[in-house]
């Protein structure tokens, strides 16, 4: 990117030119900066809900696939306890004495408590594991829904971003430029204007009237201003004057 000049020679242009040159190309930048920081926000908010809803997902299939494991060794031990049980009913007809008889039995009675148990918590993890898979269904579904847009839609932006900031590097190095050809203690006044002043701190005047506070200053400063091409502030907002015949302006506030 160039810095316009209107085909004026370079050598020719004075420190007010160079300051409005430099003001349009940090206003650029400000701007570039300002949509850069939105487009950021943009990204980082589509990405959180990406993840999240992916995160979501994720940690039902886990709870699922938990659940199922739960199942599995349950049913495997409600299995093994039934051919326990049937093993301790046919040892009732070979017990010899009362005190075996009551000693199987008590066992039986453990074994029932035991399986009912076993029996709850599986009817339990099943419930769940139904929900789970309910849960799972519909955020699979709201996954499904937003991932392509978002995903293109988080692609688009980076690339626009990325423009953006090719954008700034190229504005930046003119920057440098022209803020390398003033004098030190010039450039460190108009930086301090233009952070102050919300990004313009050089402005025409027109009609007497300082078009970025848009009061009177006093008319011989306005005929100085007229007269030459020197640096002059505004008295009232301190902003740098710059006046042309032509109606064009450099710029205005509020």
């Amino acid at each position: 990117m160039t810095t316009s000049t209107n085909g004026v020679d370079e050598q020719s242009l004075t420190e007010l030119d160079r300051l409005a040159l430099l003001q349009e190309v940090d206003q650029r930048l400000r701007n570039l900066q300002i949509n850069l920081d939105a487009l950021e926000s943009d990204i980082r908010q589509r990405e959180e809900e990406l993840t999240g809803r992916q995160a979501s997902v994720a940690t039902l299939r886990e709870t699922r696939d938990q659940l199922e494991v739960q199942r599995r060794e349950l049913e495997r031990q409600l299995s093994q306890e039934g051919a326990t049980m049937k093993d301790r009913r046919m040892r009732l007809n070979r017990v010899r004495t009362e005190k075996e008889l009551q000693a199987v039995r008590r066992e039986i009675e453990l074994g029932k408590e035991g399986t009912q148990r076993m029996e709850a918590e599986l009817l339990a993890v099943m419930e769940q594991h139904e929900t789970t898979l309910r849960d799972l269904e519909a955020a699979e579904a709201a996954l499904t829904e937003i991932e392509a847009p978002a995903t293109s839609e988080i692609s688009e932006k980076r690339e626009r971003h990325q423009s953006l900031r090719d954008g700034a590097l190229q504005d930046k190095e003119v920057r440098e430029t022209l803020a390398g050809q003033l004098n030190r203690g010039l450039r460190s006044k108009y930086e301090q204007i233009f952070a102050r002043r919300g990004g313009v701190a050089v402005v025409a005047v027109r009609n007497g009237t300082c078009q970025g506070c848009h009061m009177h200053v006093p008319p011989q400063l306005f005929n100085e201003i007229q007269k030459t091409r020197e640096v002059r502030q505004c008295p009232n907002c301190h902003r740098m004057l710059f006046w042309k015949a032509e109606s064009t302006a450099l710029g205005s506030a509020d």
